[in-house]
């Protein structure tokens, strides 16, 4: 079965085989971060061109949102998502991915083709501009939008720069600020803690590892809602005493118990 199911995929891969798609009148862009639309409660994904003189919003469902946070943040789930098991395919039948193109918005709806190369051979395949725009994340591929697509979508009016947030890596861990964007993103009903954007995986504690993704709600019975919390907490810490981390991994509470000779 999975045999067949492999062979289904490459035969519809091959079926679009061909010239790649022209982007002469096009935009090349970047991704400048997923937030919420107040007005309608849904994510966008905003795209700004490399001198941020235009911004371009796409509205996206909050399954893709949170893939392309992910991605964004470096965090790595336990088990492949749909972007990531695509890359992990595209791999392996060694197939790069050379560009996706934002190329049309008809009915409110974008469109989007992924530019796939193997060899002196080129593909072109559709695909939502929310799963094209995690794939290039995950394999830097450049990202182009059409003109007309961003003349179509001009009188859209933007919040100001994103302002960054604050983070620091502190007792081996890098970790940030937990904004309320990003706490929708993962499904969290309160900004309490800082998230956990880098860890290295070979830390242990009590049979569990320190990962991207989790969010630290408290130390040492200490709430920490800020990086500069986590920050004091660590400083006023010899080299040797344990830390006792209270964390949220997937919506579940995790208590984890941690050396800071062993994290520093």
């Amino acid at each position: 079965m999975k045999r067949c199911s492999l062979v289904f995929l490459i035969s519809l891969l091959m079926i679009s085989f061909g010239n790649l798609g022209h982007a002469d009148d096009a935009v090349e862009m970047k991704v400048r971060g997923v937030t919420m639309d107040p007005e309608r409660h849904s994510p966008i994904v905003i795209l700004e061109d490399s001198q941020g003189h235009e911004a371009f919003p796409i509205w996206i469902g909050l399954p893709e949102a949170r893939a392309i946070a992910l991605e964004l943040e470096g965090v790595d789930t336990p088990r492949p998502l749909t972007h990531a098991l695509l890359n992990n395919i595209l791999v392996n039948l060694k197939i790069g991915v050379r560009r996706i193109f934002v190329n049309d918005l008809r009915n409110n709806t974008y469109f989007a083709k992924i530019d796939l190369q193997r060899g002196s051979e080129t593909i072109t395949i559709d695909a939502r501009p929310s799963d094209a725009i995690a794939l290039a994340i995950r394999t830097k591929a450049p990202i182009f939008v059409a003109r007309k697509v961003l003349d179509a979508t001009r009188t859209v009016i933007l919040a100001g720069p994103k302002t960054p947030e604050h983070s620091a890596k502190m007792c081996g861990i890098i970790v940030q600020d937990l904004t309320p964007q990003l706490a929708r993103i993962f499904n969290l009903t309160t900004t309490d803690g800082v998230l956990v954007a880098s860890a290295q995986p070979e830390r242990h504690a009590e049979g569990h590892d320190v990962r991207r993704g989790d969010v630290i709600t408290e130390a040492d019975g200490t709430k920490i809602n800020t990086v500069q919390d986590f920050q004091s907490l660590c400083q006023n810490k010899a080299a040797g005493e344990e830390v006792v981390l209270h964390v949220t991994r997937d919506q579940r509470p995790v208590e984890l118990k941690l050396s800071l000779s062993s994290l520093d």
